[in-house]
């Protein structure tokens, strides 16, 4: 189907006329050459000719597209008029200062002079016959047929209702979220503006599962519109962060047509676009999902030997990482669905694992105790540390939660099953070592960084929610205890200070600053 660019400049054309924007609607005229060319009502018009209600009249007519012989047609029929009722003031300034008059002076000076003539009368027949209102009404009903010959009428804000169809379609495509703020010009959601970096510290609400199920993982879509979390009963679902309710703007969450795992759901990654959701679970599995439509896009049926622990998209969205139990980590090629490269040496299982911001580097965290900086291209194991490894010895704690920093590429963050939080470089030497008071940790469960890179968000096995300020070092205890025990995992919204967490309990707490 192809649409005419002249159908595009009378839509515009219309929006303008009824938003009173009439020096824009002339000027978009005269450049393009296409007249809007209709009235608002037909009917309406062709009444108000008839009757003689000539200011409606001439404003409609000057917004459409009639001839010039029709025009002064119609206004020698009006200064006519206005000359029998005396009223000789608005019939010269019709006769003297308007174009179609213009035109008849040049063309036909004599009928012109007529004109003139009848306004310069000293006096004037206020005696209506019959017969002159009779010539009067029908000369208006002739003026009225042929000016309705040139007009025709369109329903109003056609413009904004294609628009407003449009959105609507997109919706039930699940291509847009009713619930999120539309940026129209820009075809995409509003951005939500960025709050300076906090704490969560209070509820905000819970996402709640049935009874005997609880969730194995939890992701943020990258716009922060989505909460995606993965069930022990292997169903994907994606849910509004800040009701707690489920997303059903999602066609296919509303048909109740879930994406699925064959087993627990244990891992989780949307692609940077936010169009995609990689899955891993306890099977070893990985699937590709198409996150608007909830189609499965590509299956890695043997990516692991064991269950998926971790997960993260290539910055171009043609590759995914993963780490599993089977102490391994892989990239796989989302175009051929095959393993693309294996990256061997932990001698545990993987706990986390994220690429560097230029790609080159693969960081990853294992239960052996290990942080390990990969070199992508070659696969090759660069750098290994041991956080604290003089202090720990041959005991040292499992390393997890390996977490970028925004804004801050060269460096990154890895938490232990400890009480220490650690700060390393690319090159593998530690920046920073920060070890919190026994009486709130002793150890940490789980940790993230808040969205400007300011803070770590780090949660002990006391259910303790500990704030590390990763410039000073310092550490806030948020006041407040995690509803939840033996928590397992925490996710940060990207642009707003709000995370959720979730644990062996059917309950998914989200906080607010």
């Amino acid at each position: 189907m192809n649409i005419e660019s002249a159908d595009v400049i009378r839509l515009i054309e219309q929006f303008l006329k009824e938003h009173n924007l009439h020096s824009t609607l002339e000027a978009l005229q005269t450049e393009t050459g296409i007249s809007l060319n209709t009235v608002d009502n037909t009917v309406s018009f062709k009444d108000d000719i008839v009757k003689g209600n000539w200011d409606a009249v001439l404003a409609s007519v000057e917004q459409a597209h009639v001839p010039q012989a029709k025009r002064i047609d119609l206004y020698e029929q009006i200064i006519t008029e206005l000359a029998d009722l005396h009223d000789i003031s608005p019939a010269r300034a019709l006769l003297r200062q308007t174009e179609p008059m213009e035109l008849m002076r040049s063309a036909q000076p004599d009928r012109y002079l007529r004109l003139e003539q009848l306004l310069s009368r000293t006096s004037f027949d206020s005696a209506r016959s019959p017969q002159h209102t009779a010539r009067n009404e029908s000369r208006r009903l002739k003026i009225a047929e042929q000016l309705l010959a040139e007009v025709c009428t369109a329903p109003a804000s056609r413009l904004l209702t294609l628009l407003g169809h449009s959105i609507k379609w997109q919706q039930l495509q699940g291509i847009l979220s009713p619930n999120v703020p539309y940026d129209l010009f820009f075809g995409r959601a509003q951005m939500i503006a960025p709050a300076e970096d906090k704490a969560p510290c209070k509820l905000l609400t819970t996402i709640k599962f049935p009874k005997n199920q609880c969730p194995n993982s939890l992701a943020f879509s990258p716009d922060g519109a989505y909460l995606a979390t993965g069930s022990a009963d292997g169903f994907i679902e994606l849910w509004n962060p800040t009701t707690g309710k489920i997303a059903d703007e999602l066609k296919y969450q509303a048909d109740g047509a879930l994406m699925m795992m064959e087993d627990a759901v244990t891992a989780l990654a949307f692609s940077d676009n936010g169009e995609m959701i990689c899955s891993g679970a306890k099977d070893g599995k990985l699937k590709v999902w198409r996150s608007k439509t909830g189609s499965c896009a590509k299956r890695f049926p043997a990516a692991h030997s064991q269950g998926v622990t971790c997960l993260a998209f290539s910055r171009d969205h043609s590759q995914i990482l993963s780490g599993g139990h089977d102490n391994v980590l892989r990239i796989h090629g989302l175009k051929s669905a095959k393993m693309l490269k294996e990256l061997r040496g932990h001698s545990a299982s993987v706990t986390s694992a994220i690429f560097s911001e230029d790609m080159a580097n693969i960081i990853s965290t294992s239960d052996d105790g290990s942080v390990r900086i990969w070199d992508t291209s070659t696969t090759n194991c660069i750098h290994t540390v041991v956080p604290d490894s003089d202090k720990h010895g041959l005991s040292a704690p499992a390393t997890h939660s390996a977490l970028a920093i925004p804004g801050s590429p060269s460096e990154f963050v890895v938490c232990t099953k400890s009480p220490s939080i650690y700060i390393l470089a690319m090159d593998g030497s530690v920046r920073k070592s920060i070890t919190v008071d026994k009486k709130s940790c002793n150890e940490f469960l789980t940790a993230a960084v808040t969205p400007h890179g300011k803070h770590i968000l780090a949660v002990s096995d006391m259910s303790i929610l500990h704030c590390i300020d990763i410039t000073s070092g310092n550490v806030d205890i948020v006041s407040n205890k995690i509803p939840n025990n033996d928590v397992i995992g925490i996710a940060c919204h990207p642009v707003l200070n709000i995370a959720a967490f979730f644990s062996n309990d059917r309950r998914v707490p989200i906080w607010t600053a």
